[in-house]
């Protein structure tokens, strides 16, 4: 009998503790923060810091960039890509179906100028994302034959 009673204690705490509560995805959480990534260098000559960067709006739209910003004057140095482009949340998976990308193409360059960036064309370009750990993080979600693990952007408040 005692061992019934903590067999199913033990299956409701199971139950209770494995359900995933960030399945919903609220969209003020979204919207009402920027995400962000920062890598910093501080070898290099000119210590730099490497900022991923995504913003939400409201009416679905979405805008990104990736830049370098100098460590000790907070200047910015250069571009590497931004986006334009949409969300929807579905299956509680942000997709951005993107709209204008712009990167470096076809040069050694680190970074340039954001007008010397070249649009990438394509069809049907997107990136999907899903917020993880009590949505203070974004996850890039990669798809299984790509070469990188992603993206963990960080909510600035």
């Amino acid at each position: 009998m005692m061992n019934k009673k903590l067999f199913s204690l033990i299956a409701i705490a199971f139950f209770l503790f494995s359900c995933k509560d960030d399945d919903e995805v609220n969209p003020e959480v979204l919207t009402q923060n920027q995400w962000q990534n920062v890598v910093e260098n501080t070898s290099a000559d000119r210590p730099y810091e490497y900022v991923f960067s995504i913003e939400f709006e409201p009416n679905g739209k979405v805008y990104s960039e990736a830049f370098f910003r100098d460590l000790e004057t907070n200047e910015l140095i250069g571009f590497r890509e931004y986006l334009t482009g949409s969300f929807q949340i579905i299956n509680g998976n942000i997709m951005v179906s993107i709209l204008e990308l712009y990167t470096i193409q076809g040069s050694d360059d680190m970074y340039l100028d954001k007008e010397e960036l070249s649009i990438v064309d394509g069809e049907n370009l997107s990136r999907v994302f899903e917020l993880r750990n009590k949505n203070t993080e974004l996850h890039t979600i990669m798809p299984l034959y790509a070469s990188s693990l992603g993206i963990i952007y960080y909510r600035v408040d």
